[in-house]
């Protein structure tokens, strides 16, 4: 197993010793495997969606919309989401 030092701000460390007293993780080095690891997965599903959109894109074909228009049409779909 490789050792690694690292330095986190105070607010950062202080966290890090309040997750550990907490009793669910053993140390500081199991708190922060457990961090990566969920970070790794959350990776994955990422680029998995991005591999699983760009195969439904290349099997819709050629649009006849213009590129103005679904940009538009995106904006919208996102204003209406996140107001």
């Amino acid at each position: 197993m490789a050792k690694m030092t690292i330095s986190l701000p105070d607010h950062l460390a202080d966290y890090v010793a309040r997750r550990v007293a907490s009793g669910r993780y053993s140390s500081a080095s199991t708190y922060l495997t457990e961090l990566i690891l969920k970070d790794q997965d959350h990776r994955k599903l990422d680029d998995d969606e991005i591999r699983e959109i760009l195969r439904l894109a290349e099997e819709s074909g050629i649009s006849d919309r213009r590129i103005a228009d679904i940009l538009l049409e995106t904006k919208a779909k996102l204003r209406d989401n996140y107001l």
